[in-house]
């Protein structure tokens, strides 16, 4: 049984950008979408080579693509701008875009028969768009959001069904030779909130007992994890530890999302400064999407998980007392290391990229698959915009490029 691609030089990733930054949740939209950003984008980071793009379709979006018709239309789009979907984002599977996301993102859970026939459209069609030979990835929700806490039916139910997609994916191997892995994505405040809870399911519904003879090796083979960064800073994880861990599981990194966190360091600041941060922190909490924060006390360096930015700062009485670091879930600029007074967890993209470096003995087995996530391009504060946002992601994307040919 083929095992994933583990690279040890640049030549062997695959680095491209998500289009859930994109608005377009059905097939038309798509299409414009590779027309006015994604070609134009290619042209800027390189325009004599293709581009690689981690394409999102929603439910809607994904039916239509699958149309004998439609999917002909799409496949010709692909090469007409030298675009290579070398994987997909299957997290989002509503209306990424509408006027207030929030928990809307975690729905359906994976529970639920809708996740399961969305993530199947989603093989089918990869499976289509691929180039011959190249092995494809799809991220997906960490199970459902924390609340109310699923209960050990659903958690089994949601496995089956994750088990399904496993034995579907082999059975695409076998009959074709292709490969495409699902990449379960931790995310903070959900049931799988961060990577040892991803490793703990895994291990104890995944690889459950009562699995048919042969369905764990199958498991450990299609189903692994997407490593977002921003996502681990968040919760504060020691990314060397955990790949280690995921090494010692067996368990593998399908795709890597390369994101990067906002980061107050409240303790290195003057407590007139810490107004002026305070005050600049306001303009990220915005109404579309969730922004998990998480709070470390500077004595016991415990960390404290609240919800969302809004209800952080509405529990701020003080702010030139603040103590402390805040972290939040707001994809930024991976190019930036600071915005202000407000740094960002840059750090960690650079962490990681030293210890992939390692002989590959030393780290989990991985696709390769690098996918820029910075989806919070149109809900950046006012005083961030400048240029267009086709300028801003391909000196992501370049940026990346540079930081892994090192």
């Amino acid at each position: 049984m083929s095992q994933p691609t583990k690279p040890s030089s640049e030549k062997h990733y695959q680095i491209g950008y998500c289009t859930n930054v994109h608005a377009g949740r059905d097939l038309p939209g798509v299409l414009e979408n590779l027309q006015n950003h994604c070609l134009p984008i290619r042209k800027l980071v390189s325009p004599n080579e293709p581009l690689c793009v981690g394409l999102w379709f929603s439910e809607i979006s994904a039916a239509q693509a699958l149309q004998p018709e439609q999917l002909a239309k799409l496949q010709d789009k692909l090469a007409e701008h030298q675009l290579v979907p070398f994987t997909l984002n299957g997290f989002p599977q509503g209306d990424f875009h509408s006027q207030v996301v929030k928990h809307r993102v975690y729905q359906p859970t994976w529970w639920h028969r809708e996740r399961l026939d969305y993530t199947l459209n989603l093989i089918h069609l990869l499976d289509q768009l691929l180039p011959p030979g190249q092995i494809g990835s799809i991220s997906t929700l960490p199970i459902a959001w924390s609340q109310p806490a699923p209960t050990r039916e659903q958690l089994k139910q949601a496995a089956l069904q994750l088990v399904e997609v496993a034995m579907t994916l082999h059975g695409l191997f076998e009959h074709t030779g292709r490969k495409i892995v699902l990449a379960i994505e931790p995310e903070p405040g959900c049931y799988l909130t961060d990577s040892e809870s991803f490793r703990i399911f895994f291990n104890e519904y995944l690889r459950s007992s009562i699995l048919p003879e042969g369905t764990a090796e199958i498991v450990g083979e299609y189903l692994t994890l997407c490593h977002d960064v921003c996502h681990a800073a968040v919760m504060f994880e020691d990314q060397q530890t955990e790949l280690n861990l995921l090494r010692n599981d067996e368990i593998s990194i399908g795709k890597i999302q390369v994101s990067s966190a906002i980061q107050v360091d409240w303790d290195s600041m003057a407590s007139d400064d810490r107004e002026v941060a305070f005050n600049q922190l306001r303009g990220f909490a915005e109404d579309r999407y969730l922004h998990q924060t998480t709070r470390m006390s500077s004595q016991t360096k415990n960390t404290e998980l609240i919800e969302d930015l809004p209800l952080a700062l509405s529990t701020v009485k003080s702010p030139s007392q603040l103590a402390g670091q805040w972290r939040i879930h707001f994809h930024v600029p991976i190019f930036l290391d600071h915005i202000g007074l407000i740094q960002t967890t840059q750090n960690e993209i650079g962490n990681l990229v030293k210890m992939l470096a390692t002989p590959a003995t030393e780290q989990p087995a991985f696709t390769g698959h690098f996918e820029v996530e910075t989806y919070a391009w149109g809900v950046l504060p006012e005083a961030m915009h400048s240029g267009t946002l086709n300028d801003g992601i391909a000196k992501e994307v370049a940026w990346l490029k540079r930081m892994l040919a090192t």
